[in-house]
Formats: C-alpha cells, sequence, structure tokens
C-alpha cells in the first residue's frame, strides 16, 4: 500500500505560497512607520519623517497613533492639517483639545502654523461642537493678519453662525477680536433679520454681546434699525424667554434715546407682563433700576392692583421686588391698600393675600423683615382671622408666625412650622407640577438647568 501523505496540497496551484515560502514571524512584533515592510520599493513621501538615529525626534508621522502627551513637547511637530481633520470628520474632542494646549504652549512657528491650518477649514471648525472652542483661540493667538482671515471666514455667515448652536459663542469671541470694520460688516449682516434673531435660541446671546459693545469710532446705527424693525412688538419680545433677556439688556446697555420707545411699549403693557412668566423680570427691573418717572409710573400701577398682583404666581414676584426695594414707604402704601375693607365683604383683602398659595410668601416677609409697628399692624388684622387662617393650608403658616414668632420668644429652632421657601422640603406647593419647584432657588431668569452660552 502506498503511504498517505501528510501535506496538504491546494487545490488552487499558485495563489498561495507553497512549503518552504512563507517564513511566519513572531507574535505582537511592534509595527513602525519605518519598517522595512513600508519603506522596500516605496517612492518617497510627503510625510517623510527625521532621522531616528541618534538624535531626538522632533516631526511624528501621521501613521504612528498619536501620542498627544508627547506632542505637547515644545521640540515636536507634525502635521497639524491631519489633526485638524480629526476634528472636523471624526468630530474628535481630544484633538481640539490638544491643539487648544499647543496653542498656548507652543513656539511662535507651530502656533502659526496650527492656525494656518484651523483657517483653511475656518467654517466647518466654527460649527462643530469642539472645534468651536478652537476658532475662539485662535482669536487670542493668532497674528493680526490671522484674525483677519477668520474675520473673513466669518464675512456672509453671520446669520447662519449667530443662530447655531455652536457658531454663536464664535461671533461673541469675534465682537470682542476682530477690528471695528468687520465688527460693522457682521452687525449689518444681522440687521437683515431682527425681529427673528432677537428672540432666537442662540442670537439672542450675540444681541446681547452688541448692545454691551462699545465702539471707539462712530458706531453703526443699531438701535435705530432694531426699534424701526420692532415698533409696537416691544411687549411680544418681553414675554419670551429670550426676548426678555434682550429687553433688560436693552434697559442696562443703551442711552436714553435709544431704549425709550421699548421702555414706553413695556410699560404700556405692564399688566400683561407682571402676569408672564419672563415678562415679569422687565417689569421688576424697570422697578427696580428704571429712572425715577418710569419707577414710579410702574410702582404706581402696581399698588392700583395690590390685591390680584399678591395673589398671581408670577406677578407676585414684581410685588415682592417692590417690597424688598422700596423700603417702609412702599410697605405703608401696600398695608393700606391690603389693609382697606370693603362693605359688602367682611375680610379685607390682607386675608385674603395670607391665605393664598403664593401671597402667604409676601405676608411672611412682611412678618418677618418690617418694622415693629407695620408688623404689627399686619399681626392684629391676622389674629381676628385665626381660626380660618389655621384650617388653611397655606394660612397657617402666617398664622404661626403671628402667635409663636420664634424668632423672637427664644433662640435656636422655634416650636412653631419653620418657614423654609429655599429649600423647599417634600415638594413646593406654591408651583403646579409642570412648573419648577422652588421660587427662590434660581437667582436670576434662567434656572440652572439652562446651558451657558456664554
Amino acid at each position: 500500500m502506498r503511504a498517505v501523505s501528510n501535506q496538504h496540497v491546494s487545490p488552487y496551484p499558485g495563489m498561495f505560497p507553497g512549503p518552504g515560502q512563507y517564513q511566519q514571524r513572531p507574535i505582537g512584533t511592534p509595527l513602525s512607520p519605518t519598517a522595512a515592510e513600508f519603506t522596500v520599493n516605496s517612492a518617497p513621501d510627503t510625510w517623510s519623517t527625521s532621522s531616528t538615529s541618534g538624535a531626538v525626534q522632533t516631526y511624528v508621522s501621521p501613521l504612528e497613533p498619536l501620542n498627544y502627551r508627547r506632542l505637547l513637547d515644545k521640540s515636536v511637530s507634525c502635521d497639524w492639517k491631519y489633526i485638524v481633520d480629526k476634528i472636523v470628520c471624526s468630530n474628535d474632542q481630544q484633538a481640539s483639545i490638544f491643539l487648544q494646549q499647543k496653542l498656548k504652549v507652543g513656539t511662535a512657528e507651530q502656533k502659526y502654523e496650527i492656525i494656518e491650518a484651523i483657517v483653511n477649514q475656518a467654517y466647518p471648525l466654527m460649527v462643530n461642537r469642539f472645534g468651536n472652542f478652537l476658532v475662539q483661540r485662535c482669536f487670542e493667538h493668532g497674528t493680526p493678519e490671522q484674525v483677519i482671515a477668520i474675520a473673513n471666514a466669518v464675512r456672509g455667515n453671520t446669520l447662519s453662525l449667530s443662530m447655531d448652536p455652536f457658531g454663536c459663542h464664535v461671533i461673541q469671541k469675534a465682537f470682542d477680536c476682530v477690528p471695528e470694520e468687520h465688527k460693522a460688516v457682521m452687525v449689518h449682516e444681522l440687521l437683515r433679520r431682527i425681529p427673528e434673531t432677537v428672540i432666537h435660541r442662540y442670537a439672542c446671546h450675540v444681541w446681547q454681546k452688541l448692545f454691551e459693545l462699545r465702539w471707539s469710532n462712530e458706531p453703526p446705527q443699531i438701535m435705530a434699525k432694531v426699534n424701526e424693525a420692532l415698533r409696537g412688538m416691544w411687549h411680544e419680545v418681553a414675554l419670551g424667554e429670550t426676548g426678555s433677556l434682550v429687553v433688560q439688556n436693552i434697559f442696562e446697555n443703551c442711552v436714553e434715546d435709544e431704549k425709550r420707545q421699548a421702555i414706553e411699549e413695556v410699560l404700556a403693557k405692564i399688566d400683561l407682563l407682571s402676569h408672564g412668566q419672563f415678562g415679569n423680570w422687565c417689569i421688576q427691573h424697570i422697578c427696580e433700576h428704571g429712572a425715577p418717572h418710569d419707577k414710579s409710573r410702574a410702582i404706581e400701577h402696581i399698588l392700583l392692583w395690590a390685591t390680584d398682583y399678591s395673589m398671581d404666581q408670577f406677578a407676585s414676584k414684581v410685588v415682592e421686588k417692590c417690597l424688598k426695594i422700596g423700603g417702609s414707604e412702599f410697605l405703608d402704601r401696600y398695608l393700606a391698600r391690603v389693609c382697606t375693607g370693603r362693605p359688602d365683604r367682611p375680610r379685607m383683602p390682607l386675608i385674603d393675600i395670607a391665605g393664598d398659595q403664593y401671597g402667604n410668601y409676601l405676608i411672611q416677609w412682611i412678618l418677618m423683615n418690617s418694622a415693629a409697628h407695620q408688623r404689627e399692624i399686619v399681626a392684629t388684622h391676622i389674629r381676628k382671622h385665626m381660626v380660618s387662617l389655621r384650617g388653611s393650608k397655606f394660612g397657617s403658616r402666617v398664622a404661626m408666625l403671628c402667635c409663636n414668632p420664634s424668632h423672637i420668644t427664644r433662640p435656636g429652632p422655634g416650636a412653631g412650622v419653620q418657614v423654609n421657601r429655599f429649600s423647599n422640603p417634600g415638594g413646593e406647593d406654591r408651583f403646579p407640577a409642570s412648573q419648577p419647584a422652588g421660587r427662590f432657588n434660581r437667582g436670576g431668569q434662567w434656572g440652572s438647568s439652562y446651558p451657558p452660552f456664554r
């Protein structure tokens, strides 16, 4: 019998190497861009590396895995365009962080080369989640010519960038850094669509930055164009979340002639705005920081409707602001208004406010912060209705302050119900379920959940 061969014969001769032709290499052999497999019979390419024998390598080929820690060394360079492409094409956060750091610690030559690579991809980086930060750093570290080159990339794109969640940050930074003639070009582009951008979620921050600018030369007639576009619409702008911030910014940063139209339209709709979730902040701003005649006009209206405003979720905030800034004079007028009963009603408005979901906080504030004689006026009226207030979910808090003011009788925690408006234990009953609890948990118009744009 013929012995069976243990050699495997390929059914496709010539397609696979025969025995002895294949030399097995050790498993795990590290690859290198300078290895023979990559250099034999290959033409010289543009990614040439410096000699690795005897000297410290100062150029890292993009064929190697990137070691960003090593690349931060001042003596080490690489193909910056390749790293910029990683941000644009792969949304690479580490590449963006590395280039920002390299702009801080690199040599002048390296900074110039990095920014040149960024300028070539300026717009895609501006609208990139991580690239926009890199462009902002270029305004700080670039040469004047490079800053102008980035400004030229913005030209014609101001509107689209202003309404982009990432590009709006670049526009705000550009207003700080580019020459005034380029700022003027950006402003004129923005003025083309005023009503839409003023209330836009992202562009509103660009408008706020715009109103804060100070020009060394003749400034563009920004507010003249804005007033013309928004004539009769200022109260609608102020009612919105973003527009309310823009209106308050105008109150703070524009001269009297420029903001007069907005103030007049806001005061003409004071009742509507006071009851608005965001409009009430504009009324509060006028009451606290407005000109004397504007402030007096607003306060007179608030006192006229003191009872209704004190029991409204948002208008009560306006009343509270007036109580805090108006001093004893406003409180005397407020008490005179709410402590005056009507012949057809057995209870005066003060008692209704004390038992209200929102008004009870105002009465608590008065009892804890007013002068002794004012506190006694309120307490005297409250005691006459102690039975009904004690049976009320909200009035019981006020009643407890009148019968057992723990902050007066003895130090330390009181025996009565603790007035805790800030920590909101067990849920805040002042707000419906759809509203964020805790009226005083936010220090400004926006809650902490809103993303910081600037």
